[in-house]
């Protein structure tokens, strides 16, 4: 048995009370999607820290065990059961699928592009972003945060780039007053389901895109966001001493917590009108884009519904993030899917152009 000399009772008991305190905002985090952010902020915001309290969970339980204390060994496997399901769809046990013999296979491409900048290398003589769309193998490319296809946006895209887009993407659509755009190998038309005057409340728009045999739904998505400034974003990277999370707690207290009330309660209303889109299609549909939410939220589970399943957790194994800056290593892009398809692979491409990642999913499209 470990010893630790002198310290070792007090020791016990401080870790005795981390040890329930995270267990329990694991349990609350597992299921904080359940709880009304039009009345509840702190549980919204705990279900995005899911996969870290978990991983804290993880350890507690494995120094109760090394220790040979039983009784906290077992209270944190016991809370760990409690939240296998939301736990599961954030950390899933799955693996890639292969095709059917003869099934129509196609690749769709889900990302938050902002409008092409490269962060990463700002001193790029080409555009990035685009060279990587070209090279995805993506048969339909949904764009959030793309205002149009001229060179304003697709800066540092030579001509002859801009090109290759265009005849590797013969067909486009979307509208000039949103920020959401399709680029397609097969002819793309907006679906007509979404009012174009009311984009502020819906924050989505549906396309159909004609496959040789088949047309497919897809409904792209760019939900309310967070609206924290660069400072505010910021002071959480700065976490590197007391004094910084003091100042950072501070300013959550304030005006980032006000924000983050307004982000979720608008996201609802946003998942609302969603669902309500969605409902009112047919056919095969796939629903992806920046949720500006993870699996087990509010919002997710709203759109999600009974009907819709989720690509990314039937195919991949272990936890994963599509926002990657500020310490913000959230799970905030989904591709939801129903109808007669099948999901075969879901990549989180690495490219870091933007802030977000893209999604490449794989499907086949099955019989009814």
């Amino acid at each position: 048995m470990i010893s630790i000399p002198l310290v070792n009772p007090i020791f016990r008991l401080v870790m005795r009370c981390v040890s329930i305190v995270i267990w329990a905002l694991t349990i609350l985090a597992a299921y904080g999607g359940r709880f009304n952010p039009e009345y509840l902020t702190i549980p919204s915001v705990l279900c995005l820290t899911l996969p870290y309290l978990v991983a804290l969970s993880v350890i507690l339980i494995l120094f109760w065990l090394i220790t040979r204390r039983i009784f906290f060994t077992a209270l944190g496997v016991l809370a760990m059961a409690a939240c296998i399901g939301p736990v599961t769809k954030v950390m899933p046990l799955n693996t890639s699928k292969e095709p059917t013999p003869g099934a129509t296979t196609f690749k769709i491409m889900s990302w938050n592009v902002l409008h092409t900048d490269d962060i990463e290398r700002p001193g790029s003589p080409t555009n990035r972003a685009v060279e990587y769309m070209i090279e995805s193998g993506a048969d339909v490319i949904c764009l959030a945060e793309l205002d149009n296809f001229s060179p304003s946006e697709l800066r540092k895209a030579s001509p002859a780039l801009i090109d290759s887009l265009i005849r590797t993407y013969p067909f486009r659509a979307g509208l000039s007053s949103t920020d959401i755009k399709v680029l397609s190998k097969y002819p793309v038309d907006r679906a007509g389901i979404t009012d174009p005057g009311d984009f502020g409340r819906q924050r989505f728009d549906f396309f159909k895109v004609r496959f040789p045999r088949q047309t497919l739904t897809v409904g792209m998505v760019h939900l309310y966001s967070y609206d924290l400034s660069e400072e505010e974003r910021q002071g959480v990277t700065e976490i590197k001493s007391v004094g910084t999370a003091k100042s950072s707690v501070k300013e959550f207290k304030g005006s980032i917590m006000g924000k983050l009330r307004n982000a979720f309660r608008q996201r609802a209303e946003n998942a609302a009108e969603l669902r309500k889109a969605i409902d009112s299609t047919t056919g095969p549909l796939i629903v992806c884009g920046d949720f500006n939410d993870v699996p087990n939220s509010w919002a997710y589970d709203m759109v999600v519904g009974d009907d819709m399943r989720d690509a990314y957790i039937e195919t991949n194994f272990g936890p994963s993030h599509t926002y990657r800056l500020h310490m913000f290593y959230f799970h905030i892009d989904q591709m939801l899917y129903r109808g007669a398809l099948k999901a075969l692979d879901m990549e989180v491409g690495k490219i870091k152009t933007s802030d977000h990642y893209p999604l490449i999913g794989e499907f086949e499209f099955t019989k009814e």
